[in-house]
């Protein structure tokens, strides 16, 4: 027999204040409904995934052997923090194909994805006692990012016109005050859909330029609108260049959301300090992935419109589906690849959508996910193959026809 051993039971620790004050910042970010309803949905053999925000196709092949090709080569080792110079400049290149604008490649810096970006730039932006004006509904990356930096998410709803959604500015001015350091705008959006106007975004501008704030802009679905072939961007309205924070991704545009490569784009000196922040975080995104991304950029543009026509399709089978059945009300998604449904009576998204998953194997994200304001929808999406979201729309229209039948009964 082994001898007994005495326990000693750990102390209470003392904290510094300043590592309670993290702490405290850190609890505060609650997990969220969609995070439970997916891993409900990986425990269930069969269902249809609905509730993640990325394609179920896979990565095109080109990219897939630039990677494989660039390792090969070599590509292995660290890079700068802020991206190789080929892909600053093929990402400065892309941005002045699109939108006109002539940028710097010290105005552009490579991160690990989008969220990365978006993290960064709220962290060297926001502090204790600081707030940020967040247009909502919206991901919970942005308020969750402020308030692990210390500061207060004021969530300011879109405005709801029939069948779309719109910017309430006089909303927004009102939130602002001496203690607010940016404004935060997804556009276009998820989960509405929603893309913003030109006449829009340069009314978020005057507010921050007259506010002395600066606007964080996450345009990663650009690409992906419907009726035009590009969202607008407010890189054409940035000067000068730090009052905005652009940051976008190949994650949708390309299917790499696995291969976490983004970009931000701002003036020199916001640049600058992002990716001396992201030094002491995560240093620099792969360089094998750097180097697909050159290859996404030069040679994607055939496979940018063979993805949004296939969304196009995908998003008016959706339409279709939606907007008949009673009690469903749709506005209609101008960008993304999401649809947003209100549900007549509803109150609880994330038990709704918990109860859906149980009954049909459908997952769903709960609107409650993105806000106060997402309360009473659900977010369905759409970047998936034919096949899947018939099957997926069949389930959920029945099971919304039988609830509004027992409602009645």
């Amino acid at each position: 027999m082994l001898p007994s051993r005495q326990i000693d039971l750990p102390r209470q620790r003392r904290y510094s204040p300043a590592i309670m004050q993290f702490r405290r910042e850190v609890l505060d970010v609650v997990e969220s409904p969609m995070v439970r309803i997916a891993t409900m949905a990986e425990a269930m053999p069969g269902s249809l995934k609905l509730c993640y925000g990325e394609s179920d196709m896979p990565t095109p092949e080109f990219i897939c052997r630039a990677a494989c090709e660039a390792m090969a080569a070599g590509h292995t080792f660290y890079t700068h923090t802020a991206g190789c110079p080929e892909l600053r400049e093929a990402i400065a290149a892309k941005v002045l194909e699109l939108h006109g604008v002539a940028c710097r490649p010290s105005e552009v810096m490579a991160t690990l994805g989008a969220s990365m970006a978006i993290f960064t730039a709220i962290r060297a932006h926001v502090g204790t006692g600081d707030n940020a004006v967040v247009i909502a509904p919206a991901y919970a990356i942005f308020s969750n990012a402020v308030i692990i930096a210390g500061g207060e998410p004021r969530r300011v709803p879109l405005a709801r016109h029939g069948s779309r959604f719109a910017l309430d500015v006089d909303r927004v001015a009102r939130a602002i005050d001496a203690g607010t350091r940016m404004l935060i705008v997804n556009s276009p959006s998820n989960p509405t859909g929603w893309v913003m106007t030109v006449d829009e975004q340069r009314a978020l501008f005057e507010l921050a330029s007259r506010h002395d704030l600066v606007i964080l802009s996450d345009e990663v679905y650009e690409r992906l609108v419907f009726g035009d072939q590009l969202a607008p961007s407010f890189a054409r309205l940035a000067e000068p260049r730090d009052r905005v924070i652009v940051v976008n991704s190949f994650s949708k545009t390309y299917n790499m959301t696995g291969w976490r490569l983004g970009w931000a784009q701002s003036g020199e000196r916001t640049i600058r300090l992002l990716y001396q922040a992201a030094e002491f975080m995560t240093s620099n995104p792969a360089s094998m992935a750097q180097q697909a991304g050159i290859v996404a950029l030069r040679d994607g543009e055939a496979y940018v419109r063979e993805l949004r026509a296939h969304y196009a399709a995908r998003r008016a089978q959706v339409i279709a589906v939606l907007s008949a059945i009673p009690g469903v009300s749709l506005p209609e998604p101008q960008g993304a690849f999401y649809a947003f449904p209100q549900i007549d009576g509803l109150t609880d998204s994330a038990q709704f959508t918990a109860d859906l998953l149980r009954d049909t194997g459908v997952a769903l994200a709960p609107g409650a996910g993105f806000g106060e304001s997402g309360e009473g929808y659900v977010r369905l999406c759409f970047a998936a193959t034919e096949q899947t979201v018939t099957r997926a729309l069949s389930r959920v229209r029945e099971y919304l026809l039988a609830r509004s039948a027992e409602a009645l009964s």
